[in-house]
């Protein structure tokens, strides 16, 4: 996103979590809402990335080609709506395009689709990031009240662990920092976070994106 538009979208968040907002009612707010008379939304302030953009083109592509080996492979997407696979069985049993009415009524469910999904992504992950600065935040605080010192804080990258964690938050599981001010250092990719999400040491998208790691924060206390 250009800067103005990551700025709106992040004030729209945080104004959605003020509120006590779902993050599922934060991406309706992103995109906004469907006119009941046109169809289209309205009101929204984010649209399709690049990656999608480029899936409706080649999605559309394919299902003009006539084409049975490529015409299947819109059957095999997540984010399509179900109701057209006769139509486009159909097309492809007869190794013809879809028509042009079911065309744009297809295109128009996937884009809608696609941006409801890109809108919860995003809500998701920066609900998820505010709260994790915000915890980071208050033992910012702390130490700046005395009543605890820098060099009493250690903390260590807590990745999930499953088949769905980035090989490089895998490889900083366990990893440990002491105080507030040092960065996670990915040895895998090189990227810096002060905790996981965090994109102000110049993160890219690839390590913040869903991530569900968490921030183990000890603090050793001195007897």
């Amino acid at each position: 996103m250009v800067e103005d538009m990551r700025l709106a979208t992040r004030q729209q968040i945080l104004s959605g979590l003020e509120q006590n907002k779902t993050p599922d009612q934060i991406a309706r707010s992103l995109i906004g809402v469907k006119n009941r008379i046109t169809g289209k939304r309205e009101g929204g302030i984010i649209g399709l990335n690049s990656r999608q953009v480029e899936l409706m083109l080649n999605t559309e592509a394919k299902l003009l080609s006539g084409d049975p080996a490529k015409m299947r492979d819109y059957l095999a997407l997540k984010t399509r709506d179900r109701r057209f696979d006769r139509a486009v069985r159909r097309a492809i049993e007869a190794s013809r395009p879809v028509n042009a009415d079911d065309l744009g009524k297809i295109m128009r469910q996937l884009r809608d689709r696609n941006l409801q999904l890109r809108a919860k992504t995003i809500a998701r992950n920066e609900s998820i990031t505010a709260k994790r600065a915000g915890r980071h935040e208050g033992f910012v605080q702390l130490i700046e009240t005395g009543r605890v010192s820098e060099d009493q804080i250690e903390r260590s990258w807590d990745a999930t662990g499953d088949d769905r964690t980035r090989l490089s938050h895998l490889a900083m599981h366990g990893q440990k920092v002491t105080g507030l001010s040092a960065p996670f250092v990915s040895p895998v990719t090189g990227a810096r976070m002060m905790f996981p999400g965090d994109a102000s040491l110049g993160a890219p998208a690839d390590e913040l994106v869903q991530c569900r790691c968490f921030e183990q924060i000890r603090i050793r206390y001195i007897r």
